[in-house]
């Protein structure tokens, strides 16, 4: 039985479609957030033949689909270099006999003579038909009962892999790896430290090669892939600021810049109040995110003699950039947002926004300036001091508000000075 967790929702839809009269579904997901697993539970319940198309030529596509189609009827098909139109021919066949469950995973990469027959494919039989992909259900001109958006797992469900870490060590997992079920089946030890270890700095760090495929996946030459990504995650995300860096014009610039938001592994931050106008970049991939910021550019790490003390202070400095996302969700949670977004001045570096949202309390809207550590021991008055200061230099929102999320807790000493100064505080009971 395949292995998986949560995703009770999204089994339901694909029953709903198995029951229908139009039994054609198309997942979109993007890679490793687990649509294959998902749907070979689903298929247990039935025969099924499951083709997987990769990036390589249209030969070797019309090769993975007869493979499956040999393997589900245990015998070669029986010519010699049949394309798609023989192939469906034959499918179109075993559809009749047996009515299996069609899978066709990473569709992104079939090539277009596949979608003309896989049109033919669906008017002619009813039985039903997966297609796994990533931005592509545009390209077949077929009915689908339902198209589901595989999203990432909730940080919820995500602990259930975890049942032996502490709630700290888990929130840490989360901010490294995201909601993606198998790296977190990969990061398995009993606590934080020894998983990173085993994932990132072990004789076979697996999650270090999941960093260099994703790279190497990427539309943007590999090179300049990694310098662009590095140059963001170590504080350099406007767009003026990487061109420079890397020596190309600000229009290849941009151009490299708009694939990686295609791709999902970097995203613009939207500015509040007086922050500048001009786009700055973050990566929004947390597993590149701490490949960049604590593995690549660590000489302990390259050097293939580190272990966890020693990337320790910079896997520190990432939890703590990582954790406004947790409080994001927070916010989102537990207020009524209009807008969500970052202040920053003019000078600064681009990790160090301040998470702001514009949110409606009590029928008026007020902006909330939160201040997020992750840090060891409790946030004193000094920290309190800090970020009042900070605050200050907010302009032209309405009325602000202000909250301090920490996950080691609050001294006694700022518990009353918040209370006295109706400063929210959020602790690690609520975070964790």
């Amino acid at each position: 039985m395949a292995s998986i967790i949560g995703r009770q929702d999204e089994l339901k839809r694909l029953d709903e479609v198995y029951e229908g009269n139009i039994r054609n579904v198309y997942i979109n997901a993007r890679p490793r957030i687990g649509a294959s697993a998902l749907v070979k539970r689903f298929c247990e319940k039935s025969k099924f033949i499951y083709t997987t198309f990769y990036d390589s030529t249209a030969a070797e596509a019309v090769k993975s689909f007869r493979l499956a189609i040999e393997e589900f009827q245990n015998e070669p098909v029986g010519m010699d270099n049949p394309g798609f139109p023989e192939l469906f021919q034959i499918l179109s066949r075993i559809a009749k006999e047996y009515d299996p469950i069609i899978v066709f995973d990473r569709t992104q990469y079939a090539p277009e003579e596949f979608a003309k027959q896989l049109k033919w494919f669906t008017e002619d039989r009813d039985c039903m038909t997966i297609l796994i992909g990533f931005n592509d259900s545009s390209r077949y001109d077929i009915t689908f009962s339902d198209v589901i958006d595989l999203e990432a797992l909730p940080r919820s469900e995500c602990n259930r892999f975890h049942p032996k870490m502490s709630p700290v060590d888990r929130l840490k997992t989360y901010m490294t790896v995201g909601g993606v079920p198998l790296y977190h089946s990969m990061m398995n030890k009993n606590d934080y430290a020894e998983s990173v270890e085993k994932s990132f700095l072990g004789s076979y760090p697996r999650l270090v090669a999941e960093c260099e495929l994703m790279l190497r996946q990427s539309s943007v030459p590999y090179p300049m892939c990694c310098a662009i990504l590095s140059d963001i995650a170590n504080f350099r995300g406007r767009p003026i600021d990487v061109a420079v860096n890397q020596g190309i014009s600000r229009q290849l610039c941009d151009i490299y810049l708009k694939k990686l938001v295609e791709e999902d592994l970097i995203c613009t931050i939207t500015p509040v109040g007086n922050s500048p106008r001009k786009p700055v970049y973050i990566v929004k991939n947390p597993l590149l995110s701490f490949y960049f910021i604590v593995i690549r550019m660590n000489p302990e790490v390259q050097a293939g003699k580190a272990d966890y003390k020693d990337i320790e202070r910079y896997a520190d400095m990432f939890l703590e950039i990582r954790l406004r996302d947790i409080c994001t969700e927070y916010i989102l949670n537990h207020y009524d947002v209009v807008t969500i977004g970052r202040w920053w001045s003019k000078e600064e570096d681009t990790q160090k926004p301040t998470l702001c949202a514009v949110v409606n309390i009590d029928g008026k809207q007020r902006t909330l300036v939160a201040d997020c550590k992750f840090r060891g021991g409790k946030l004193d008055q000094g920290a309190l001091k800090a970020f009042v200061a900070r605050a200050e230099m907010v302009q032209d929102v309405p009325e602000k508000k202000l909250i301090m999320f920490s996950v080691s807790g609050f001294e006694d000493k700022l518990l009353k000075k918040a209370k006295s100064e109706s400063i929210t505080l959020v602790g690690p009971n609520e975070i964790l």
